[in-house]
């Protein structure tokens, strides 16, 4: 069965396609140009969707070999919190085990959160605990938190229309290292930068 989503991009480029056909003796080069550049964009989003599908939605049986029932998802204060009882891997370290344990493992606790932000641009912020010193959070692979929650519909899609994210590191020696993560309404956090930026610039002024 073909996804709405998919179906969505097709009756988009259908209705370009028609206009274009329709109005050919007024249609521009500048008229084709976006044409081209929208036709371009569709198939890019149909790939990635068709990509997606084949690489993450495995059956039932392969998605149940990942569960772990230490995996916890709650909403409190319309704020979804997600504790994960592992570091997320590195870039290099990372393989296809890894990967699909925390993306199954995410997607099943948050699926019962599906629609929570109702389509809205999210922010995730992810913060990892490790009990050591000199953490090189830029090394660590966030992916499998944002796919799990793309394939349980809390976000619905990871493109920069519907999600941002950023990614904190703590050192703490006495407890075992683990993942939370927080996903707000992005609204939130894009009026505190904005607010921020605005005191600076005041500041900067005077």
């Amino acid at each position: 069965m073909i996804q709405r989503e998919i179906l969505n991009e097709l009756e988009n480029l259908k209705d370009k396609t028609e206009f274009i056909i329709k109005n050919a003796e007024i249609v521009e080069a500048s008229h084709l140009e976006n044409y081209l550049r929208g036709l371009e964009k569709i198939r890019y989003n149909i790939f990635n969707k068709i990509k997606i599908r084949e690489k993450y939605v495995a059956d039932e049986e392969e998605k149940i070999n990942y569960l772990n029932k230490a995996y916890k998802a709650s909403v409190e204060n319309d704020i979804l919190k997600i504790y994960i009882p592992e570091v997320i891997p590195k870039y290099k370290n990372i393989n296809n085990f890894a990967y699909k344990n925390i993306m199954f493992n995410v997607m099943e606790q948050t699926q019962k959160y599906k629609n929570l932000f109702n389509n809205e641009l999210v922010f995730v912020f992810i913060k990892v605990v490790e009990n050591q010193k000199n953490i090189d959070i830029d090394n660590k692979f966030v992916k499998p938190i944002v796919d799990g929650l793309v394939l349980s519909k809390v976000i619905e899609d990871d493109n920069i229309a519907n999600m941002f994210y950023g990614v904190l590191g703590l050192t703490d020696e006495s407890k075992k290292p683990y993942t939370e993560v927080y996903v707000f309404r992005g609204k939130k956090i894009l009026e505190w930068i904005e607010n921020t930026i605005q005191t600076d610039s005041l500041k900067m002024s005077v």
